[in-house]
């Protein structure tokens, strides 16, 4: 990617007014990808933005390697304390009207900052918008991440999908990328901002918090690149992969931390009672798999107590049934 001179970027960056969009790249010990993703967001089409980037204690070159941008982009250190804490940083230095989030080592299309602001000024009340993105495994793999998280199959032909009360469609198809998703700055205020006690799906936990304070909306276009890096940082595909049980114990979690939102209608609680049964469920698959049927048993009766299924109750009375012998 070219870069652009300094000087012409620092000049167009100097506005009369500020920033319509506040971009926050919380970043650690990344010096390999984080020239990239700046340099992404430098090449944008839409140019009224500023970058906030929060380094989180990192001890390679990261610092050195970011001299080059000079005030072309806000950068603070910090001393190690997550990635929820470091996004935590960027939005109280924010002066946007929204808030724009990427992680240190994804890219974004030319066009992605460009297609969210028509989209928000096409459908005004919206306080929240999402793009559909191409996530890259480490075999090269690709995969629409619409296509991963089941929400794909919403748009029936359409390019854009609004919800005007959005709070259960976004619990139900998660898990979504932050990185992909502009949320007014305001939004966010109200809701709480991301949580600091989560190591894992703290996006998820902010996002459905931002969905009850107004509409959401889904541009179903690829604009950016998320890559899975093969690195110490963890991340939920990883997690989840090595630790079945722990990730999805973790997500049990956080619904359950959703319900205690007081403003939470019927329905919206009710779509919160789905999710965790179909969780407990999913643990309890996992443990008979594991050949260990009567801890198996105790999920499968949380599943039932929490949302009675036919799906949970069926679980439920296998697990008594002897295994069968090959």
């Amino acid at each position: 990617m070219v870069r652009i001179p300094r000087n012409s970027r620092t000049e167009s960056l100097k506005f009369e007014k500020m920033p319509n969009v506040s971009v926050v790249i919380p970043t650690y010990n990344r010096e390999r990808y984080v020239v990239r993703a700046i340099d992404s967001v430098l090449g944008q089409k839409y140019t009224d933005y500023e970058v906030i980037v929060v380094d989180d204690g990192s001890t390679d070159g990261t610092k050195d390697k970011l001299r080059i941008y000079g005030d072309t982009i806000k950068y603070v250190y910090q001393h190690n304390s997550g990635v929820s804490a470091a996004r935590n940083r960027g939005i109280q230095l924010a002066a946007g009207k929204w808030l724009a989030f990427l992680d240190s080592d994804d890219e974004w299309g030319a066009d992605y900052l460009d297609r969210q602001m028509r989209g928000v000024h096409e459908n005004p009340g919206v306080c929240m918008q999402t793009t559909d993105c191409l996530f890259i495994g480490l075999n090269g793999d690709r995969r629409r991440y619409f296509e991963i998280n089941r929400s794909i199959g919403e748009f029936h032909g359409e390019d854009y999908l609004y919800f005007e009360k959005p709070f259960s469609f976004v619990v139900k198809h998660g898990p979504w990328q932050i990185g992909s998703t502009i949320i007014l700055r305001e939004a966010i205020n109200k809701a709480g901002m991301f949580d600091t006690n989560l190591t894992i799906s703290e996006d998820f936990d902010l996002m459905a918090r931002v969905a009850l304070q107004g509409a959401f909306g889904m541009i179903n276009e690829a604009l950016i690149r998320v890559y899975r890096r093969d690195e110490s940082i963890a991340c939920l595909t990883g997690w989840a992969k090595d630790n079945p049980i722990r990730a999805r114990e973790s997500d049990g979690e956080i619904y359950q931390k959703l319900k205690q939102i007081e403003a939470l209608s019927n329905k919206e609680r009710k779509a919160l009672n789905e999710l965790l049964s179909a969780n407990r469920r999913a643990i309890g698959n996992i443990l008979i798999e594991q050949g260990r049927p009567r801890e198996a048993r105790k999920y499968y009766e949380e599943a039932v107590f929490i949302y009675p299924s036919i799906a949970s109750l069926g679980k439920l009375v296998l697990s008594f049934l002897p295994k069968k012998s090959n």
